[in-house]
């Protein structure tokens, strides 16, 4: 199991449209911003783009890639609880939340 970003840049419709298909298909998702979300899952990118290349219509972007340890300092503190919270399967979870805490306590 592993966390991925997935980016996707559509009109405003087919990104509100592109959310529901994430969440169907991948039930454990966090929205970050208009296009771009996080899913828990155990597939690799390859079959999340299978999964998702029918949803992506001509002149769209689509980007997925896994988290890694490196990815999270500019997340809100909303996404890093989602990403932290113990039922995601994020091998990075525990080195990351460390880094995290210090980050944030440095800029209180």
């Amino acid at each position: 199991m592993a966390v991925y970003t997935v980016y996707y840049g559509a009109s405003a419709t087919r990104s509100s449209d592109f959310d529901k298909t994430l969440s169907e298909r991948f039930g454990e998702t966090y929205r970050v911003s208009n296009e771009l979300w996080l899913i828990d899952t155990g597939r690799e990118a390859d079959a999340i783009y299978g999964a998702l290349k029918g949803s992506v219509h001509s002149g769209d972007r689509l980007f997925i890639a896994e988290i890694t340890r490196d990815f999270f300092p500019w997340l809100s503190q909303s996404a890093l609880g989602w990403l932290f919270a113990p039922e995601r399967s994020w091998k990075g979870r525990y080195v990351a939340r460390e880094v995290a805490e210090r980050i944030y306590a440095a800029a209180a």
